[in-house]
């Protein structure tokens, strides 16, 4: 998952930190679009506990289309790649039934 410049400010300020220490904490160094680094456990480091967003207000454009991604919508084998690395992707969906589901939402 990534952040442009501008979504990385948005969080920056929901959580009450400056640009470098919001960097500093939650960010793959380089340039933008940054990488959202994981925590330990290989979760988002915005994931509080029970499953919910820290910056749900602010979240990322990736986030807020999540699990309709382009390649996912495109591609079944990027979806079914996708479905071994993330279990609850789509559970029990076919290709045809994702993709269905996406256009539904909107994602497509």
């Amino acid at each position: 998952m990534r952040l442009d410049a501008e979504e990385a400010a948005a969080a920056a300020a929901l959580l009450g930190l400056d640009e470098a220490a919001f960097h500093r904490l939650y960010l793959e160094p380089g340039s933008p679009p940054w990488d959202i680094g994981l925590s330990g456990t290989g979760r988002c480091r915005f994931q509080k506990p029970g499953g919910l967003c820290l910056i749900h207000p602010v979240k990322p454009a990736v986030c807020r289309i999540w699990p309709f991604l382009p390649p996912l919508m495109a591609r079944e084998s990027a979806f079914m790649e996708a479905g071994r690395a993330c279990p609850g992707l789509a559970a029990g969906l076919t290709w045809a039934e994702f993709k269905a589901a996406g256009v539904a939402a909107g994602a497509a």
